[in-house]
C-alpha cells in the first residue's frame, strides 16, 4: 500500500513539474516576443526580479492548470468507473438503474446506448423466460415421457410423464441419469446415443412395471462444443396388448371358420363321391350340411356386429314403450320357442318407456334372449322384467335353465369362450354373443352382471343410464 501511495505521489510531482516547466517556458518565450517587439534590451528580461515574477507565476498558473485538469480527470474517472459499474451488473444479470448524464456530457451518447443495450438485453430476457416457461408447461404437459440430459450425462429435466414411467420421481436436475433408471436396455440405449453421438429407438420393456415402450433417444447439437440428450418414452402398452387381442381374434376366426367350412367340404365331397345314391346317408349329410351353415353364419353375423359397434359409435337414442318393444323381439323367436316349448314371461309394465339406441339396444335383447332360450332344457321358462331406478333402469333376463358355474363367471364375456365346449357346439353357439352383449352395453354406458347357479338357472341385469343424449328424437316405438 505505501509502494503503491509513493508511485502516485512521485507520477504527481512529475506532472506537477511539467506543467510548471511549459507554463514558464511559454511565459518566457511570451516575454521575449514583448520585448523584441517593443524594441527593449533582452538583458532586462533577466534579471532577478523578473525571474522571481516569472517563477512565481508559472508556479500559481501551474497549480491552477494542474487542480483543473485532476478535477476533470478525476470526474472522468467516476463516470467511467459508473458505466463500467452497469455494463459489468449488466453481464451479471443483475438489476441496474438508468445512468442520467446531462446533454452536454462527453459521454452522454455512451451511457444512453448503455440504457438502451440494458433495456434490450431486459427484454430479451423477459422474452428468453416466458419461452422457457412455455417449452417447460408443454414438456410438462406432454402425454409422452420426456427427459433432456446435457453433455455430462446428468439430468437438465424431466417431465411428470416420465416419473410415472419410471414410478419414481425423475425431475432432478445435475444427478447422474445412471444413477436414476432402473432399466438395462434403456441405459444402454443412451449410453450408445453418447458414443455415436447419432438418435438410437428400440422398443424397450420396463422389467420392473411390465411396460412397453417405444424409445427414441434424439442427440441435440447446441453449438460447435455443446449438445443435450433428450429421452422420449411414448408408452405402447396398450397398443401391444390390442395388437395381441387382433393376432387372437383373427386366430380364433380362423379356427372357429375351419371346423363348420372343414365339415362342409368333407360331406359335400362324400355326397359327390356317390353317398347321394344313398337316400338315408343323403338326408344325413345334408342335415349335417345345413346344421354347420347355419353355424358359420351365425358366427359371421356375430364378428359383423362387433365390427358395427366399433364403426357406429354413436347414439342415435328414441323414446321407446319397452312392453311392445320385447314382445315384438320375442317373436322373432317363436320357432325355437315352439320346438323347445319354452315359456316366455315378459313381465315389464306395459307404461314404462326408456330413452335409449333403438338398433344397439335390440342386440343386446336379441342375444340374451337367444342364450336363454338355447341353454335351456325342454318346456323350460324366461322372465323378462325391468325396473327404474333415480339415475338409471335395469333389463333382467332370468331363466331356469343350464347355469354357469362360479369359476367361470368371469370369462363368459370373452370372446370366443364357451362353458362346455362339446354342449355348446351341440346348441350352434359361437363365442361371441356375450362378447357382442357386453361391448354394446358399453357403448350404451351401461354395465352388465350375471348370477348364476349350474342347474337353477341364470339371470343377467344390464344397468343403463335413464337419459341419453339423444341424436335424433322419433317419438315412441
Amino acid at each position: 500500500m505505501v509502494t503503491v501511495l509513493k508511485v502516485k505521489a512521485i507520477k504527481t510531482i512529475k506532472r506537477f513539474f511539467i506543467y510548471f516547466l511549459m507554463i514558464l517556458l511559454l511565459l518566457m518565450v511570451g516575454s521575449s516576443l514583448t520585448i523584441i517587439t517593443n524594441n527593449f534590451s533582452l538583458v532586462v528580461m533577466f534579471t532577478k526580479r523578473s525571474w522571481f515574477w516569472l517563477v512565481l507565476i508559472s508556479l500559481s498558473l501551474s497549480v491552477i492548470a494542474f487542480s483543473w485538469i485532476n478535477f476533470e480527470e478525476k470526474q472522468q474517472r467516476q463516470e467511467i468507473g459508473l458505466l463500467n459499474n452497469k455494463l459489468q451488473k449488466i453481464l451479471a444479470g443483475q438489476k441496474a438503474k438508468h445512468l442520467l448524464l446531462a446533454p452536454t456530457d462527453r459521454y452522454y451518447q455512451l451511457a444512453h446506448s448503455i440504457n438502451q443495450i440494458q433495456s434490450l438485453q431486459r427484454d430479451l430476457a423477459k422474452s428468453f423466460v416466458t419461452q422457457q416457461r412455455g417449452y417447460f408447461s408443454l414438456i410438462e404437459y406432454l402425454t409422452i415421457g420426456v427427459m433432456v440430459l446435457d453433455q455430462d450425462q446428468k439430468i437438465y429435466l424431466s417431465n411428470h410423464a416420465m416419473s410415472e414411467l419410471m414410478e419414481r420421481e425423475m425431475n432432478l436436475p445435475g444427478e447422474i441419469y445412471a444413477n436414476e433408471l432402473r432399466n438395462y436396455d434403456l441405459s444402454r440405449l443412451i449410453e450408445k446415443t453418447y458414443q455415436t453421438k447419432k438418435e438410437q429407438h428400440a422398443e424397450i420393456k420396463l422389467d420392473f412395471n411390465d411396460k412397453i415402450v417405444d424409445s427414441h433417444i434424439v442427440f441435440v447439437p447446441v453449438s460447435q462444443h455443446h449438445f443435450l440428450v433428450m429421452v422420449l418414452l411414448y408408452d405402447i402398452t396398450e397398443l401391444k396388448e390390442i395388437e395381441q387381442m387382433q393376432l387372437d381374434f383373427v386366430s380364433n376366426v380362423s379356427h372357429e371358420l375351419k371346423t363348420p367350412i372343414t365339415a362342409i367340404t368333407g360331406f359335400s365331397e362324400t355326397l359327390l363321391n356317390g353317398a347321394a345314391d344313398d337316400p338315408t346317408a343323403l338326408k344325413e349329410f345334408l342335415r349335417i350340411i345345413h346344421q354347420e351353415s347355419q353355424k358359420l353364419t351365425a358366427l359371421v353375423e356375430d364378428i359383423l356386429s362387433l365390427a358395427r359397434i366399433s364403426a357406429d359409435a354413436e347414439l342415435k337414442t328414441d323414446q321407446i314403450a319397452l312392453f311392445p318393444y320385447l314382445q315384438e323381439i320375442i317373436q322373432t323367436f317363436k320357432p325355437e320357442i315352439d320346438k323347445k316349448q319354452i315359456s316366455i314371461f315378459n313381465d315389464v309394465p306395459p307404461a314404462f318407456k326408456v330413452v335409449v339406441d333403438y338398433n344397439k339396444f335390440r342386440h343386446v335383447v336379441n342375444n340374451l334372449l337367444q342364450n336363454a332360450i338355447k341353454y335351456n332344457d325342454p318346456t323350460g321358462s324366461v322372465w323378462l322384467s325391468s325396473t327404474q331406478l333415480s339415475k338409471s333402469w335395469e333389463f333382467k333376463v332370468r331363466d331356469n335353465g343350464w347355469g354357469i358355474a362360479n369359476d367361470q363367471r368371469e370369462r363368459i364375456f370373452e370372446r370366443f369362450y364357451r362353458i362346455d365346449t362339446s354342449r355348446s357346439r351341440q346348441t350352434g353357439g359361437t363365442g361371441l354373443g356375450l362378447s357382442v352383449v357386453k361391448e354394446y352395453v358399453a357403448a350404451l354406458g351401461g354395465t352388465i352382471k350375471v348370477t348364476s347357479q349350474v342347474g337353477v338357472g341364470s339371470e343377467f341385469t344390464v344397468t343403463l343410464p335413464l337419459t341419453q343424449k339423444r341424436k335424433q328424437d322419433s317419438g315412441v316405438k
